[in-house]
């Protein structure tokens, strides 16, 4: 059975204390914090312990005298966190890119390149200035009509990378690959090439900007939108 909202928001509250003040809590803060009795909180907390989500440790009070009880979360705890903040992430991104993505369909090859450089320039997040770079690699694709039956199994292959940024930056080049390609038989190669390797040094450079959780989200919503499944609304 999942574990119910109101223990996610004890446990979330509880790591917030922790990294705020840096060390284990009291459980009448975590109470403070959530508008709810010490007790409720204590007890809340001694079932998380239970579940291997938090632990308690006893700390010495500065002013000397007896020791107090303290909580802190556990790695259990802290992957449960970030479990559900990259949900909310995703969710919120994918909202964005759809948006923007809509803009970008009905553009032309070398419009999608400048109004994406644009874009991306004015965009703070480094996670979403590497989405749009995704995004942008994979509307050039569908306009200049790459064959993904061709480029199958190594797709498959690199979507299954263990390393985040591996994967990353193969998918990438394998996309790229088949999109110089393509566009070597283009009369405007000249003008669009520059503007794709632009935008390429700046991917490298902003997946190293990221840290492992965000590349292991941008890794996660990259082949989704590589399968299609962003840009085309379908949702599994």
């Amino acid at each position: 059975m999942g574990i119910t909202e109101r223990r996610r928001e004890f446990i979330k509250a509880l790591n917030e204390l922790c990294e705020k003040y840096g060390k284990p809590v009291h459980y009448s803060l975590v109470a403070q914090k959530l508008g709810v009795s010490k007790w409720t909180a204590y007890d809340l907390l001694t079932a998380l312990k239970e579940e291997g989500y938090v632990e308690c440790v006893y700390t010495l009070n500065e002013k000397g005298g007896r020791s107090t009880l303290a909580f802190k979360t556990t790695p259990k705890g802290e992957k449960l966190i970030y479990e559900d903040e990259k949900k909310e992430n995703l969710s919120n991104v994918i909202e964005e890119m759809k948006e923007h993505l809509k803009v970008l369909n009905g553009l032309s090859v070398n419009e999608v390149l400048q109004s994406s450089m644009k874009e991306i320039s004015s965009i703070k997040s480094p996670l979403l200035k590497a989405l749009n770079i995704s995004a942008v690699f994979f509307i050039l694709s569908q306009k200049l009509a790459v064959n993904w039956d061709s480029i199958s199994s190594t797709y498959q292959t690199l979507s299954r990378s263990i390393d985040p940024q591996s994967g990353l930056l193969g998918l990438t080049a394998l996309l790229i690959g088949v999109i110089v390609a393509k566009i070597g038989f283009n009369k405007y190669n000249s003008l669009i090439s520059p503007k794709i390797n632009s935008l390429l040094d700046r991917y490298k450079d902003l997946l190293n900007e990221l840290s492992s959780r965000d590349k292991e989200i941008l890794f996660d919503i990259t082949k989704d939108i590589f399968r299609g499944k962003i840009l085309i609304g379908e949702e599994e």
